[in-house]
């Protein structure tokens, strides 16, 4: 089987930086080359940090896939749509550049070099370096990322195993703004309500017992009794006196398991939002790409 880019399977990374750009040269040709060259600078720096888990995924927007694809490749890529009357904004990008690792400081050297192979090719819209919170949690201070695949599971829900695509898969970004100071103000019952999990011994309540608005009631989805599952890649944000909060990625081999989850959070199924976002958390950006196979993002131009 073809080979998933490096940044989808490796698990509890400690940092990452996401950044999403437009093009600004489609030439295929000089697209081709700056992905090949990233790719060198990702292989020396993982040769040189060999322990560190340095991963780097290059995701391609719609618009510029279409340019690119062949013979049905990354079929199920769509434009990012506003949803739940404008409470999830639409920031479709060209480019997603997904680095994560277990130090920011290898993150932000093969950042550096990812950009400047990019250079008057794609103009980075927007960057978001993200860490890794106390005990895993966000935050807000719930356990982030407890349904999360584990082990042989994150290949076969985050990555396409067979036909054109295989060894690629979808990907969603969205920046997710916290209101900190609004969620303190309420009880640590009200904040569990609105989860759906204990917030100090991150034990899941169940179904009966929770909120069909809560965060699981919206996200814990099932299609012909079978999970909805996605690989988050998710990590907190920000600065302690500015801005913070989740930055949010997601992969999976259909692109339907996420747009799923979307549709119920955002109150596009029945009605009902996600009481996340009615209490702590504000979208602020939204984006789908297709993160094709590592040796197809090294032929582009074949």
């Amino acid at each position: 089987m073809p080979t998933p880019q490096s940044a989808i399977i490796p698990d509890h990374c400690r940092a990452s930086i996401v950044m999403e750009a437009a093009i600004t040269d489609s030439d295929l040709g000089k697209l081709a080359a700056a992905c090949r060259a990233a790719l060198t600078s990702l292989q020396a720096l993982q040769d040189k940090f060999p322990n560190e888990q340095l991963g780097l995924t290059i995701g391609f927007g719609v618009d510029l896939w279409a340019k690119i694809a062949k013979d049905g490749e990354g079929s199920q890529l769509k434009p990012f749509r506003p949803l739940g009357g404008g409470l999830a904004p639409a920031t479709q990008a060209d480019l997603l550049f997904h680095i994560q690792s277990l130090r920011p400081d290898v993150n932000f050297k093969l950042g550096s070099e990812v950009v400047a192979a990019f250079a008057g090719l794609a103009s980075i819209e927007r960057e978001t370096h993200g860490f890794r919170y106390i005990e895993d949690r966000g935050l807000e201070g719930f356990v982030d990322g407890t349904e999360n695949p584990q082990g042989e599971n994150i290949n076969s829900v985050a990555v396409i195993n067979d036909g054109v695509d295989a060894g690629g898969s979808y990907v969603m970004v969205q920046k997710y703004r916290h209101d900190l100071p609004k969620w303190d103000k309420m009880s640590i019952s009200e904040q569990e309500a609105c989860i759906g999990r204990s917030k100090t011994d991150n034990i899941e309540f169940d179904k009966a017992d929770r909120l069909p608005d809560s965060h699981l009631g919206r996200t814990n989805l099932k299609e012909d009794g079978k999970t909805l599952e996605i690989v988050r890649r998710s990590l907190p944000y920000g600065t302690v006196t500015g801005e913070h909060g989740l930055l949010f990625i997601a992969y999976a081999a259909r692109l339907w398991n996420i747009e799923a989850q979307l549709l119920s959070m955002f109150g596009e199924t029945d009605g009902k939002t996600d009481l996340l976002l009615k209490n702590v958390t504000t979208a602020m950006t939204g984006a789908y790409y297709f993160a094709p196979s590592l040796e197809r993002l090294s032929q582009l131009d074949a």
